[in-house]
């Protein structure tokens, strides 16, 4: 399985440096083996990356929660998939997320209602596909499941299956003894995405908000399976430094900090 963080600013690692650059926004494009995806998971920066055709390669995408930086350039990635003809273009989401789309962002004002709009030949321009919160599912050739997590709002991460590697796409979230639970006994998990969002001196913001510190994340990390790789994203950019000297300091082989536009296999 191929894992790409798309990236969402023009900032760029420091040479010599560790701290990747900053990455205020969340999409993850994601290829299986025999064919499947690709998949984007969120839309933070999924419009702002090629042209209208190379957008259109993304078969599906499924939003994890409606915060803005996970579903921003949502509108534009659709724009760009209708003007290739590929109305109506389908959003995945659990029907929280669903309805705060309706609700706050493609409502009429801070967006127009794609959902209401058509084709000269009827054709909607965006329709709505729920997804199952108690079974797996199947999504651009990929077997999915969601899992809830530890967030203000309505919040799922995803393990993402190609048949030979699975992948646990954990989202935002704080700890979460249910998201590990989740991964005892899966035999083909080899990776989880993690968070973490704030420096430790902001322990009491990251804990009300659902976010990780890499204080937090040290407790997680003990709950972890062996087997698996731990790839951090979601690092505020006003103190991504701190953030990546305090994770580095765990001294933790399975933990890696992701470089957006960087292709991960795993």
């Amino acid at each position: 399985m191929k894992v790409r963080l798309l990236p969402s600013a023009f900032s760029r690692s420091v040479p010599g440096s560790d701290v990747p650059p900053a990455q205020p926004l969340t999409t993850f494009i994601v290829h299986g083996t025999g064919g499947a995806g690709p998949l984007a998971i969120d839309a933070g920066s999924l419009g702002l990356v090629g042209e209208p055709v190379d957008m259109a390669r993304v078969r599906e995408v499924i939003l994890t929660h409606a915060h803005i930086d996970h579903i921003a350039t949502l509108p534009m990635w659709i724009e760009a998939l209708l003007s290739q003809d590929r109305a109506p273009v389908a959003v995945h989401g659990t029907q929280d997320t669903i309805e705060q789309l309706r609700k706050h962002f493609f409502n009429g004002v801070i967006f127009p209602d794609f959902e209401q709009l058509a084709e000269k030949d009827g054709r909607q321009l965006m329709e709505y596909r729920l997804v199952p919160e108690d079974r797996a599912f199947g999504l651009a050739g990929f077997s999915l499941e969601a899992i809830r997590a530890e967030h203000p709002i309505e919040t799922h991460g995803y393990f993402v299956d190609d048949g030979v590697t699975e992948v646990l796409f954990a989202s935002d979230s704080g700890p979460s003894e249910r998201l590990w639970q989740a991964c005892e006994g899966r035999e083909r998990l080899k990776a989880v995405f993690l968070e973490t969002s704030f420096p430790d001196f902001m322990e009491d913001i990251a804990e009300s908000a659902g976010h990780l510190t890499p204080g937090l994340l040290a407790e997680e990390l003990k709950r972890a399976p062996e087997q698996v790789q731990v790839f951090i994203t979601h690092m505020k950019p006003a103190y991504r430094d701190g953030i990546t000297r305090s994770i580095q300091a765990l001294n933790d082989p399975r933990v890696h900090l992701v470089i957006p536009g960087q292709e991960l296999e795993i």
